[in-house]
């Protein structure tokens, strides 16, 4: 070996350890940082996402353990607890700097309001139902009615078997599923229609038949709209009769409104109205 190679081969040695000591070096780091993070204390929490609920709610759901370091928690059981709240939808769950666990979360919300058994519940856009409770967002939503079923004699009767009254209630239940999708695509195709009107219904009414009925906001007027299918062409109709003859007039003037009629709006006065025409 020449004493070029040799010298080339001392360069390369020395490389290398230098290369193994910067490598030893950061894994050492990554080691320290890493056992350092396990008992990191959780400093702060920051809430992603929330409109509905508040913070202390949401971080009861979570029950995040007491005295648990951040790099020790465990974050999947966190996300579990969380999304079993009704209100939400998603939640994902990290570690943030400085010591903050950070939650994110999506919560449903509800577009309307329905009965069951002459209980209030929210729905939401998917037709999935969420306690009533109490808030601001509550009043601007329209109520859904005609979509819930009573108790099916079969399913409550002593006399019949448990599996008939299972059966019963898992009938009546789809039954309410298909009922409330249905509604809920009603609902969409008014409010997309145009806001000012869509304000004006207060309720959307299924009738046995299937047909629909609106009932105005001022004055409780009930307007037949007919079968699904059929609303969507007849809402410029409503809306044009609202804003020109009603509103002359007056809501309070009307007793029903009948949309179903080709190319014309029937509508009933009452006998005051009458009598002063």
């Amino acid at each position: 070996m020449t004493r070029a190679d040799q010298e080339q081969a001392r360069r390369f040695a020395a490389n290398v350890s230098t290369w193994l000591l910067v490598i030893a070096g950061v894994a050492g780091l990554v080691m320290v940082a890493n056992k350092w993070a396990r008992h990191e204390e959780v400093r702060s929490i920051r809430i992603v996402g929330r409109k509905i609920l508040d913070s202390a709610e949401i971080m009861k759901q979570a029950a995040l353990p007491d005295s648990v370091p951040l790099g020790k928690l465990d974050l999947t059981a966190i996300e579990t607890r969380i999304v079993a709240h009704p209100f939400i939808s998603h939640a994902a769950v990290y570690r943030g700097e400085n010591g903050t666990l950070v939650v994110e979360i999506a919560e449903r919300d509800p577009v309307a309001v329905t009965f069951a058994g002459g209980s209030p519940l929210y729905l939401d856009s998917t037709g999935v139902q969420l306690p009533y409770r109490f808030s601001s967002a509550a009043f601007d939503l329209p109520v859904i009615g005609g979509v819930m079923d009573a108790p099916a004699a079969d399913s409550t009767r002593r006399g019949i078997p448990a599996a008939a009254r299972a059966q019963a209630r898992v009938q009546s239940a789809r039954n309410d599923s298909l009922r409330i999708r249905e509604a809920l695509g009603v609902l969409a195709t008014l409010r997309s229609y145009e806001q000012g009107l869509y304000r004006q219904i207060s309720e959307i009414r299924r009738e046995a038949n299937g047909e629909y009925t609106f009932l105005t906001a001022d004055g409780v007027v009930p307007v037949k709209v007919g079968y699904p299918p059929d609303i969507s062409g007849r809402l410029r109709k409503l809306d044009i009769f609202m804003t020109t003859v009603l509103a002359a007039r007056g809501v309070d003037q009307a007793a029903s409104i009948d949309l179903r009629w080709k190319g014309q709006v029937v509508v009933r006065w009452r006998e005051a109205a009458r009598t002063s025409a």
